[in-house]
């Protein structure tokens, strides 16, 4: 992640017992749960959930803390049934933890790619990005992403997103303004 021309970091996995609870949850879309704090009080603040997915995002949320050296995380747990963040775009955060348990995984341009929807690429369903945002270096490009179009199709999504925590104003200005402090 420290190099500048590297926007997005993927780890693959296989999310096997999870996928059945995935799609049961998603199911009930659409639903978004917010939290934040420490990993663990933020997970208890997500609501009552299946075990095994709390110890996922568990597991998740702490590797994420850890690695962006934090105390603190914000969570979006979030049931999806429309064209949510449909447009390419790249997130006003520093680094961003987005992973889809049930449906069709984010859509995102390789750094190289021409920004064209021909050339999106689609994480697969359980695989973890890391995608850099438009705060998270001045030398280094965000990674550009969408949610993937589905509404009309009758699928679902069971996404979960992890931020640090930003300063809040600071990224309202930037994303009003265009300027960093």
């Amino acid at each position: 992640m420290r190099l500048p021309d590297c926007p997005l970091v993927i780890e693959r996995r296989e999310l096997g017992p999870l996928a059945s609870i995935a799609q049961r949850l998603a199911a009930h879309a659409p639903f978004e749960r917010k939290s934040a704090g420490s990993p663990d009080q933020a997970v208890a603040a997500l609501g009552l959930l299946p075990a095994a997915l709390r110890d996922d995002v568990l597991a998740l949320a702490r590797r994420f803390a850890a690695f962006m050296a934090v105390e603190a995380v914000r969570l979006r747990l979030e049931g999806v049934n429309t064209d949510a963040c449909r447009k390419i775009h790249a997130d006003y955060t520093d680094l961003r933890l987005i992973t889809t348990y049930h449906g069709p995984g984010t859509d995102y341009l390789p750094s190289s790619a021409k920004l064209d929807e021909g050339n999106l690429q689609r994480l697969a369903t359980g695989d973890i990005g890391l995608f850099k945002g438009r705060l998270y270096a001045d030398s280094h490009e965000p990674c550009l992403h969408r949610s993937p179009p589905i509404a009309g199709s009758g699928e679902t999504r069971l996404v979960l997103v992890i931020d640090s925590p930003l300063d809040e104003a600071q990224a309202i200005k930037l994303q009003t303004t265009g300027q960093k402090d």
